[in-house]
């Protein structure tokens, strides 16, 4: 999963900042999951019932059992990778009940030595 800052509503209006002062602002932060392995996921679970599928289902005269299992691969394929893609929806809709808001502040860029002495 990953962390993503998500700005939120200010509480109070920013004061202007000084030459010495900080920027604080209030920012929300959750866990986020990634779409990508929980798609992959279900393709690779659609593939296995399908092989199951094919392998184990009564033969049929008309069809080999590896024109039947590229045909069920495809269709639970697709089925998984929505399945998947539902269901990181989901987490990421209960992700965003649960973050936290935290204040995050500035902090002045620091120049790298070795890239001022070139």
């Amino acid at each position: 999963m990953s962390s993503e800052h998500v700005p939120a509503e200010p509480a109070e209006p920013r004061e202007p900042a000084g030459p010495g002062t900080p920027n604080r602002r209030e920012v929300r932060l959750r866990r986020a999951p990634k779409f990508g392995p929980f798609m992959g996921l279900g393709i690779v679970l659609g593939v296995i019932v399908a092989a199951i599928s094919a392998y184990t289902g009564p033969e049929n005269a008309e069809f080999t059992r590896s024109s039947i299992f590229g045909f069920l691969a495809v269709l639970f394929g697709i089925a998984g990778m929505l399945l998947g893609a539902l269901v990181v929806l989901i987490l990421d809709r209960i992700s965003i009940k649960r973050s936290e808001k935290m204040m995050a502040v500035e902090t002045p860029e620091q120049t790298d030595p070795e890239q001022e002495e070139r």
